[in-house]
């Protein structure tokens, strides 16, 4: 016999006897019916799908049930193992954790179908639909009996059986709710109308979630989805709190498993050229910022409204997880640069924060552009946008912006420990040295490095470090072209000696350090010479002499001299 085979096996016990194998038949629609015209009269009746396994063994899942719901199977073996596993009911399928799982072990049949875990659960014909798939659920079974026998939780097989028959006996309740038409539905009543009638119901919300699933049925796609059950806001009472409130809260955890479904994501976000797009097009859905001309869907239309009013707080933090997920990942935001990957990045970063406000811990927020910025300044990454440079200069520049524009002080560290390397290597070393480059645009250069350096976002101590080499290199070429010599030397009286220096040292030429305070010094040591600033400003009356003072008093400030140091001697 083939693996994969299916018959259905049913099963009748009297009132007072024990159970009886009835027959078994290949056609699941003939069974059924056999079953339904063999109950009643206090006969209990069961239909047991079997399907065989490529390792020969049998797994039976309960199709039908009607009156008692033990086992018509005859137990095998000890049972001290299986009753020393943790008690499980099918209500416990319906948890968040459960459809977490549920989620994550049938993704690729619920993207195909187009339908959420909780339209999986409260449906007879999704059930059915994966019933039929057969290898389907058996694999998701085998996958949790696994992990949970590994877990120490019994053995592989035994778990099997009790998972088989928790999923059995949570599809049978709901075949049996149907065939008994205990299913509400939204045909004759409103949301608010059917809340009220359920209000005392120990199985509230199974049935009430029951009915919003049949009310989304036939809708096509996920957009009309959205439409139709955003449309029962519409009907939720203003004039009663708890009617609201339970009424808002089943809508909103529809809403919330619509938006974090993979296959919904094209009909959330629309046609978008990259990941970068799609973030974007979340983060202003989250806060509800999408320009209406900008909108071709309904649903989303009606989305965006709500979600601008601060409504369904659950499915606007599920949509600003997808983004922090995605963050996390390993896609490229961009197909451009990296230089423009971070750039966005930030902007994204600002409109996540806005759009988080209460509803996810900074932290959380965080730790994703802590993750993302990991990925950025990878080698494989890095190494290409710093290639792209025209020279070594450019290079440093590079790095020192994307440290700006990255989160996490592990990563910043990284890259300013990659600086520090790029400022001692020989290639950098050699661009600055090199004849071939003009002094003037070597000094302008280091000058400007140094600046960024210090308004960066770079550790303190990693600052001065990274400065004072860039000054050390600046000293360097200065001393090589005899820059102060030539400048002094171009001037014959010590005033305008004083002057050239000052200026020198007021430009974009020279960094801070040593070489700044060289022009400094060597300025001060002119100007202060007997007689010299007495001649300059004569006994300081008059307007032209206030002139002066204020001239020179500038151009001390600019140099990075305090004027009191100079101007005092003139007052004594």
């Amino acid at each position: 016999m083939s693996s994969g085979k299916v018959h259905y096996e049913i099963y009748i016990k009297p009132p007072k006897g024990k159970w009886q194998f009835c027959g078994a038949l290949e056609s699941r629609d003939k069974a059924l019916k056999q079953a339904a015209e063999l109950a009643g009269g206090g006969a209990s009746v069961q239909v047991m799908k079997e399907t065989l396994t490529e390792d020969g063994v049998y797994l039976s899942v309960r199709i039908f049930q009607e009156g008692d719901t033990s086992s018509p199977r005859p137990k095998s073996g000890k049972e001290e193992a299986e009753e020393s596993l943790p008690c499980f009911k099918p209500q416990d399928l319906y948890s968040y954790e459960s459809r977490k799982t549920i989620v994550r072990l049938l993704q690729d049949s619920l993207n195909r179908w187009k339908i959420t875990s909780l339209e999986l659960l409260h449906s007879p014909t999704n059930l059915e639909r994966l019933e039929s798939t057969g290898t389907v659920l058996q694999a998701a079974i085998q996958k949790i009996a696994i992990a949970q026998s590994q877990a120490g939780e019994g053995t592989i097989g035994e778990r099997v059986k009790t998972l088989h028959k928790l999923v059995s006996d949570a599809m049978v309740s709901v075949y049996v709710d149907r065939n008994k038409n205990r299913l509400p539905t939204l045909q004759k009543k409103t949301i608010a109308e059917l809340a009220t009638q359920l209000a005392t119901d120990t199985r509230r919300d199974y049935l009430f979630n029951a009915a919003i699933t049949a009310h989304l049925e036939d809708c096509e796609d996920w957009d009309s989805k959205l439409e139709r059950i955003l449309e029962l806001i519409k009907d939720v009472p203003a004039d009663n709190q708890l009617i609201r409130d339970y009424c808002l809260n089943i809508i909103d955890g529809y809403v919330s498993e619509i938006l974090t479904a993979p296959s919904a994501i094209k009909d959330i976000v629309g046609d978008q050229n990259d990941l970068g797009g799609v973030l974007q097009r979340l983060i202003e859905l989250a806060s509800g910022q999408i320009k209406e001309e900008d909108i071709a869907s309904p649903g989303i239309a009606a989305l965006n409204l709500h979600f601008g009013a601060g409504a369904l707080p659950d499915a606007r933090t599920a949509i600003i997880r997808r983004v922090l997920n995605d963050l996390k990942g390993p896609k490229r935001i961009l197909q451009d640069s990296l230089g423009a990957e971070v750039k966005f990045l930030r902007r994204l970063g600002s409109k996540v924060a806005m759009a988080s406000g209460n509803l996810i811990p900074s932290d959380e927020v965080l730790a994703a552009f802590r993750a993302r910025s990991e990925r950025l300044i990878a080698p494989s990454t890095l190494d290409a946008y710093l290639g792209e440079a025209e020279n070594p200069a450019a290079r440093v520049e590079r790095v020192l912006y994307i440290s700006d524009n990255i989160v996490g002080e592990a990563n910043k560290r990284k890259l300013a420990g990659i600086l520090q390397a790029m400022l001692e290597s020989v290639e950098f070393n050699q661009f600055f040295s090199s004849s071939d480059v003009a002094v003037s645009k070597r000094l302008a250069l280091l000058h400007e490095l140094q600046d960024k350096v210090l308004q960066s976002e770079l550790e303190d101590t990693r600052k001065q470090v990274i400065s004072e080499r860039l000054d050390t290199i600046c000293f360097g070429i200065a001393e090589s072209a005899r820059l102060f010599d030539k400048v002094a030397n171009s001037h014959n009286d010590p005033l305008a000696k004083c002057m050239a220096l000052l200026k020198l040292a007021a430009s974009n030429l020279l960094t801070r350090g040593k070489t700044r305070d060289n022009a400094q010094r060597m300025a001060l040591g002119y100007i202060r010479e007997p007689g010299v600033l007495k001649k300059h400003l004569g006994d300081g009356a008059g307007a032209e002499s206030a002139a002066k003072i204020e001239e020179l008093t500038a151009m001390l400030r600019d140099a990075g001299v305090d004027p009191q140091s100079v101007m005092a001697r003139h007052a004594a």
